[in-house]
C-alpha cells in the first residue's frame, strides 16, 4: 500500500483569469441585475423630478478704448482689455441687477405640484399675491389648498428638516423667538386682507383653481438680486469688444425677461452717466456765462457814456489793429487762466480725495488734455471694480491687492500729468502775457483820449469774445445732451428658448445605468473577495494541487438524481486508474467538519461502485456520529465497535444490503476509546481478512479536524477523498488540509466537491471531473 506522496504547492498564476472573473459575474449575475436595474430607477426618477433649466443669451458691443502698443494705460492695467473686465464686473453689480429688478415683477413665485413632480407657474398662476409685509419667521413657502369657489386654506408650516435641526438645538438651548418657525393654518376668502402679527398679504383669485395644492414664496429685493446674480454669466466673445450674456432658470419666459433687463440697464446706466456729464457741463458754462454777461454789458454802457461824454475821432488803422489784437490776446488768456483753474482744482480734489468719482469728465475733457481724461476715465473705472470686488472680498484678497495697486499706479501718473499740465499752462500764460504788455505799451503812444478810448473798445472785445466763446461751448454741450447715446448696443436680445439645456434625461439614465453596472460589478467582486466559502473547482485549484476526482450536484429532488448518480460515475472511474500493489483497494473518506456530506458520497460511490460488479465493504469508521446504518435502515448492535472489541466476529459484523455486491459493517455500539481500538492488531487482522474478500473497502471515516480516527486510516489507504461542500466549507479548509497532508507524509490523496448546484456549477464540474481521470492522473500516480 506504499504510494507516492501528491504535491500539494498550489499553483500560481500571476495574470488575471478571465474565465474565474466571468464565472464570479456569473454566479452574482442576480444581485448584479438587482443594482443594476435600482440605480437606473433611481436615476430615472432623478430625471423626473429634476427641473428643467433653460438658458436666454444676449449680446452687447462695448466701446472699445483699447490703444497700441505704446498705450501706457494699458501697460499700466498689466493687460489691455482691462475695460472689459470692468465693464464686466459691472454688469454683474448688484446695482446694475437692482436697476434690472425694478422693471420686473418676479419677487413672488407661484407653484402647483402634479404626479410628484413640481411645476412653477409664472405669469400663469390663477391667482395673484399682494404683499404689504413679510416678517422674518416666514422661512417657508405658503401652501394654498382650495377648498370652494370663495374660500381657500392658508398653510404655512416649517419643512422636516427645519424641524429636525431646531430640535435638535432645543436640547443644546432655547431657541429665541425669531428663529422658532412659524405655523400658520386658516381658511381665508379670496379678495380678503389677511393680516397677522408675521405677515400681511391679500390673494386675489384670476380665475378657477384646478389644482387640489398650490404653494407660493415671496422672496425680498435681496435675495432676488442674489438668485440673479448666481445664475448671470458674462463672457468676452473671442479676442472681440462683444460681450455674451446668459441667464440660467427654470422658467423660460422668466430667464428671457431677467437677461434683457439686464442689458437694458446697463445701456441706460451708460446714457446717464453721459446725460448727467453734460448736465453738469451746461451748468457750469451758465454759470460763468451769467458773470460775463454783467461784465459785458458793463464794458459796453462804459464805452457809450464815454463816447457820450468826449468828441473823440476815430482811432488810426494802426491802433484798431492793436486794439482788436489785445481784445484777441486777452481772450486767449482767458481761456488759459479757465484750464488753469481746471487743473489746479482737479490736482487739489485729486491730493485731498481717495474717490475721484465727483470728476466731472465733461469738463475736465473741454479744458484738460485726452491723456488725463484717459488716466481719470481709468481711475473712475478701477475704483468702481475695486468697489464690486470689496462687496465678496477683503482688502486683503489678491484681486483687491492687484486693483489697489493699479488704483496707486494709476493716481500717480495722474497727478504727474496734471502737474506737467500746469507748469506748461502756465508757461503759455507768462509768453502771452508778455505779447499783451507789449501791445499795451504801444497803445499807451496814442493820445490820451484815443487811449482810453482804445481801453475801452479792448475791454468791451475782451468781454464779447468771451461771451461768444462760453456761448459756442454751451451750445455744443447742448447737442451733445439732447443727442445722447450710448456706444454701447445690444446687438442680439434674448428670444425665449424653447428647449431646456438641463437636465440631460437620456444621459441621465444612461451613466445611471452604467453606474448602477459598474456598482453592481464592484459588489459582485467585493462579496466574492470576502466570501471565504468555497463555490466552484477553481476555488480548489487555486489553493491547492490535490487532484481533484470530481463535483458532484447537490441532490434535492428525484429531478437530479441522475445528474447525481452520473457524477459519482464519473468519481468510480477516476478511481479505476488508481494503481495499487494489491488486487483490492482502499478508499477513505473524509472531511474536515460535519455536514459536508462524506456519509452521503460514501453510501452513494459504495453503491455506485457495487454496481459495476465490484465487490465492496463499507465500514462505517466514524463511530462517535454512526449514519450508514440508517442510510440502509439496518441494526447497530453489533458492529465495528464490537468486532474490534471481540465480542463479535466478521461474519456477525458484516451485514448485506439491497444492492447486490455492496456489504456494510456498522459503527456499532459507542465505544469510550474509538481511536485505540483502530490502533489494534484485530483492526489490521479485520483489514486484511476483507482484502482477501472484496475488490473495495470504503472508511467513512471522522473529520479529519476533529478527532484522530482518521489520521489512523489514512495511513492505511491507497487514496484518501476529503469531501468539500459547496457554499459550506471554508477556504481555510483546504489550507489546513494542505498542511495535514504534508506534515503526516499521507499517500495519494484527492478532493470531491459536493453540493455544487445544477445548471450553475455541475455542467462544468462533470465534464472536468470526467476529464480529469485522464488529464491529470499524473498528479497522483502510484508506483
Amino acid at each position: 500500500m506504499t504510494q507516492e506522496k501528491s504535491s500539494t504547492a498550489p499553483v500560481h498564476d500571476d495574470e488575471i483569469d478571465l474565465k474565474e472573473l466571468f464565472q464570479t459575474l456569473s454566479r452574482y449575475k442576480y444581485s448584479i441585475v438587482v443594482v443594476t436595474l435600482l440605480v437606473t430607477f433611481f436615476a430615472l426618477i432623478f430625471a423626473y423630478l429634476a427641473p428643467n433649466v433653460y438658458q436666454a443669451e444676449t449680446t452687447i458691443s462695448v466701446k472699445s478704448e483699447r490703444g497700441g502698443q505704446d498705450d501706457f494705460m494699458a501697460m499700466a492695467l498689466g493687460k489691455q482689455n482691462n475695460n472689459l473686465d470692468n465693464e464686466i464686473e459691472i454688469i454683474k453689480s448688484r446695482y446694475i441687477i437692482s436697476k434690472a429688478l425694478e422693471d420686473l415683477q418676479i419677487n413672488t413665485r407661484y407653484f402647483s405640484t402634479k404626479h410628484y413632480k413640481t411645476r412653477e407657474l409664472y405669469k400663469t398662476s390663477p391667482f395673484v399675491v399682494k404683499a404689504e409685509f413679510i416678517g422674518e419667521r416666514v422661512m417657508t413657502p405658503f401652501e394654498l389648498v382650495p377648498i370652494d369657489e370663495k374660500h381657500f386654506q392658508l398653510i404655512l408650516e416649517p419643512s422636516g428638516k427645519t424641524k429636525f435641526i431646531n430640535f435638535i438645538r432645543s436640547f443644546i438651548a432655547p431657541l429665541p423667538e425669531k428663529d422658532t418657525p412659524l405655523s400658520y393654518n386658516e381658511t381665508h376668502q379670496y379678495g380678503e386682507n389677511i393680516i397677522t402679527p408675521w405677515f400681511n398679504l391679500s390673494i386675489q383669485k384670476v380665475y378657477e383653481l384646478t389644482e387640489p395644492h398650490y404653494s407660493f414664496r415671496i422672496a425680498s429685493n435681496e435675495k432676488m438680486i442674489q438668485y440673479i446674480a448666481s445664475g448671470l454669466s458674462v463672457s468676452t466673445v473671442g479676442e472681440s469688444t462683444i460681450l455674451h450674456l446668459g441667464f440660467e432658470d427654470g422658467v423660460a419666459l422668466r430667464g428671457t425677461e431677467i437677461i434683457n433687463a439686464v442689458a437694458d440697464a446697463y445701456i441706460q446706466e451708460t446714457i446717464d452717466l453721459k446725460a448727467e456729464s453734460s448736465e453738469k457741463t451746461l451748468k457750469f458754462l451758465d454759470t460763468q456765462l451769467e458773470a460775463i454777461n454783467k461784465t459785458l454789458q458793463g464794458s459796453a454802457s462804459t464805452l457809450e457814456k464815454y463816447k457820450a461824454t468826449n468828441i473823440v475821432v476815430d482811432i488810426e488803422d494802426k491802433a484798431q489793429i492793436t486794439a482788436g489784437k489785445l481784445a484777441e490776446l486777452e481772450s486767449q488768456r482767458y481761456e488759459l487762466d479757465m484750464q488753469l483753474s481746471v487743473l489746479e482744482n482737479t490736482l487739489q480734489y485729486i491730493q485731498t480725495h481717495d474717490d475721484i468719482s465727483g470728476i466731472d469728465l465733461g469738463i475736465t475733457q473741454r479744458e484738460t488734455s485726452s491723456t488725463i481724461n484717459l488716466l481719470i476715465q481709468k481711475i473712475q473705472e478701477a475704483s468702481s471694480l475695486r468697489n464690486s470686488l470689496l462687496v465678496d472680498f477683503t482688502e486683503l484678497h489678491p484681486d483687491v491687492q492687484k486693483v489697489t495697486q493699479q488704483l496707486a499706479s494709476l493716481r500717480n501718473s495722474l497727478v504727474k500729468t496734471i502737474q506737467s499740465s500746469i507748469r506748461s499752462t502756465k508757461d503759455r500764460r507768462y509768453r502771452l502775457t508778455k505779447i499783451i504788455n507789449d501791445h499795451t505799451r504801444q497803445m499807451e503812444n496814442l493820445p490820451e483820449q484815443q487811449r482810453e478810448l482804445s481801453k475801452l473798445t479792448r475791454n468791451f472785445m475782451v468781454n464779447e469774445k468771451i461771451y461768444s466763446f462760453l456761448l459756442e461751448k454751451r451750445a455744443e454741450t447742448a447737442i451733445v445732451q439732447s443727442s445722447t447715446v450710448s456706444e454701447t448696443r445690444i446687438i442680439d436680445r434674448a428670444i425665449e428658448p424653447d428647449r431646456p439645456i438641463k437636465p440631460k434625461r437620456s444621459l441621465i439614465v444612461i451613466v445611471g445605468f452604467i453606474l448602477g453596472l459598474i456598482l453592481g460589478v464592484m459588489l459582485a467582486l467585493l462579496r466574492n473577495f470576502r466570501n471565504n466559502t468555497i463555490a466552484t473547482v477553481e476555488d480548489i485549484e487555486n489553493l491547492t494541487s490535490i487532484p481533484i476526482y470530481g463535483a458532484i450536484p447537490h441532490l434535492s429532488s428525484r429531478k437530479n438524481i441522475q445528474s447525481f448518480q452520473e457524477a459519482l460515475r464519473v468519481v468510480r472511474t477516476n478511481l479505476e486508474f488508481l494503481q495499487s500493489s494489491q488486487a483490492s483497494k482502499i478508499l477513505t473518506i473524509t472531511s474536515s467538519i460535519p455536514s459536508e456530506g462524506k456519509t452521503t458520497v460514501s453510501t452513494e460511490l459504495a453503491g455506485i461502485i457495487a454496481k459495476s460488479h465490484k465487490k465492496v465493504v463499507l465500514l462505517d469508521l466514524d463511530m462517535r456520529r454512526a449514519r450508514i446504518h440508517e442510510k440502509y435502515k439496518l441494526t447497530n448492535n453489533i458492529g465495528i465497535s464490537t468486532l474490534l472489541a471481540g465480542n463479535s466476529t466478521i461474519e456477525d459484523a458484516l451485514q448485506s444490503t439491497q444492492i447486490e455486491n455492496l456489504d456494510v459493517i456498522t459503527a456499532g455500539p459507542v465505544p469510550p476509546n474509538p481511536s485505540e481500538l483502530l490502533l489494534t492488531n484485530a483492526f489490521k487482522e479485520t483489514i486484511n481478512t476483507l482484502l482477501e474478500r472484496y475488490d473495495y473497502i470504503i472508511f467513512d471515516s471522522p473529520p479529519v479536524g476533529l478527532v484522530t480516527d482518521a489520521m489512523i486510516l489514512m495511513k492505511l489507504s491507497d487514496i484518501n477523498l476529503f469531501i468539500f461542500k459547496a457554499g459550506y466549507s471554508k477556504k481555510d479548509f483546504i489550507k489546513n488540509i494542505n498542511r495535514f497532508v504534508e506534515e503526516q507524509e499521507l499517500p495519494s490523496c484527492g478532493i470531491i466537491l459536493n453540493g455544487v448546484e445544477m445548471g450553475k456549477k455541475f455542467g462544468y464540474g462533470y465534464g472536468y471531473g470526467y476529464g480529469y481521470g485522464y488529464a491529470h492522473n499524473y498528479y497522483n500516480t502510484p508506483k
